[in-house]
């Protein structure tokens, strides 16, 4: 009895197709895994023929959505496999960058804010 209501907490619902699994090391179905890999193998081959490419370049030709490379962009799949030319927008700003989530202005501006803080309070350092 202990054991199946081990597995009754186990249960999730895949991320993107939404079939009900026992979760093992993935929040995702064995199916959609294998679709997801397809797709980050496709578009990590397109952007290492085509450096710089933007993301609407990259989701049209990858035949996917925008939304789709993005998230690899955001996971930083693509830069673990030496790939950070990618158009892509600041997470703040929305200016236009090729690596990371943030602009350096906004990595400044944070890191400012930041210190600020750390001023106010210095016994929480």
């Amino acid at each position: 009895m202990a054991e199946q209501q081990s597995d009754t907490n186990n249960l999730i619902s895949c991320r993107v197709c939404g079939v009900i699994m026992v979760k093992i090391a993935k929040d995702i179905c064995p199916k959609c895994f294998k679709a997801e890999e397809e797709l980050f193998a496709k578009i990590k081959n397109f952007l290492r023929a085509n450096p710089g490419a933007s993301i609407s370049q990259v989701a049209e030709y990858c035949d996917c959505t925008e939304d789709a490379v993005h998230a690899f962009i955001k996971s930083g799949r693509l830069e673990r496999v030496g790939l950070r030319r990618i158009a892509h927008q600041c997470e703040l700003c929305n200016t236009t960058i090729y690596e990371g989530v943030m602009c350096a202005d906004c990595k400044k501006k944070l890191k400012d804010q930041v210190k600020q803080l750390r001023s106010i309070n210095p016994q929480q350092n």
